[in-house]
């Protein structure tokens, strides 16, 4: 009979081993899943701006549109526009109509404009995901 005790104790004690190891790898899977990243944007108004060409007068028509990933960002953007808008401005009067049609030369000015935008509100790429320019039309 004493060994028939025993059994049952140790069972009963692998048992609730058993238990709390399968709640506690249930608890930390759920604790650890990453919170899905939620996109927002901020669309800036319409603009033209001369481009830096010398030989002859061209101009840009463009609107950019913020992505970022924080949602009290908008507060901020909104605070800085008008700062965006003219360093924005500064940006494509200091941008050669030859340097946009090279290869990856609109990447390339998307992300100047998205390091200004990242330095003006004073953040970092993984909030300030992504800038869009549509329409993009240089003319002259």
């Amino acid at each position: 009979m004493g060994k028939k005790k025993l059994i049952i104790i140790i069972v009963a004690i692998v048992l609730v081993l058993a238990i709390i190891g399968v709640v506690a790898v249930v608890l930390i899977n759920n604790s650890t899943k990453e919170k899905p990243i939620v996109y927002y944007e901020v669309q800036l108004d319409e603009e033209y701006s001369n481009l830096a060409d010398t030989n002859s007068a061209k101009i840009v028509k463009y609107r950019v549109t913020i992505e970022y990933t924080d949602e009290k960002m908008l507060a901020e953007i909104e605070k800085n526009k008008t700062r965006i808008r003219n360093n924005i401005d500064e940006i494509m009067r200091a941008t050669l109509s030859d340097d946009i049609s090279k290869a990856n030369g609109k990447q390339r000015l998307r992300d100047r404009i998205k390091d200004m935008v990242i330095d003006v509100l004073d953040t970092d790429e993984d909030v300030i995901t992504n800038i869009y320019i549509q329409p993009f039309v240089v003319q002259g």
